[in-house]
């Protein structure tokens, strides 16, 4: 087994097959026996300690506090009136979009009806003429 240990010989760490190697830390090789029992059932970084070529509970260890971020309070609308006054903006943004989509519907139209002609054009042009302007 390999341990991975920090300046406070403390035991960060481990790998029971292969290798284990951090920039900053001592890697060791010890044998099963200089383990306890319960190492890897209750391991956690640091709850061990690596001395006198023996693993033992670290007296020292501290269970690392973790701060959760902290959420901003949302404030909802509780009046009826801020509610009424909500859904009658999301009403007008509606209609805008509705309108918006129109628009480009028949933007999206007239653009089809000018490929047509555009179309119909080159065909026409590429059918010749007297004048031998044909293009070809």
């Amino acid at each position: 087994m390999q341990i991975l240990l920090n300046q406070n010989n403390e035991i960060i760490a481990y790998a029971v097959s292969g290798g284990i190697e951090r920039e900053g830390y001592k890697t060791l090789t010890i044998e099963d026996n200089q383990v306890p029992d319960s190492f890897r059932e209750s391991f956690k970084p640091r709850y061990f300690l690596y001395k006198d070529e023996e693993v033992k509970l670290n007296a020292n260890y501290e269970e690392e506090k973790t701060e959760l971020p902290q959420v901003p309070p949302v404030e909802f609308p509780t009046s009826d009136e801020a509610l009424r006054h909500m859904f009658s903006s999301m009403q007008v943004q509606i209609v805008q979009g509705n309108k918006m989509v129109t628009q480009l519907t028949q933007q999206n139209a007239n653009l089809s009806q000018q490929i047509v002609q555009l179309t119909q054009e080159v065909e026409n042009l590429k059918g010749g003429n007297d004048d031998e302007t044909t293009i070809s």
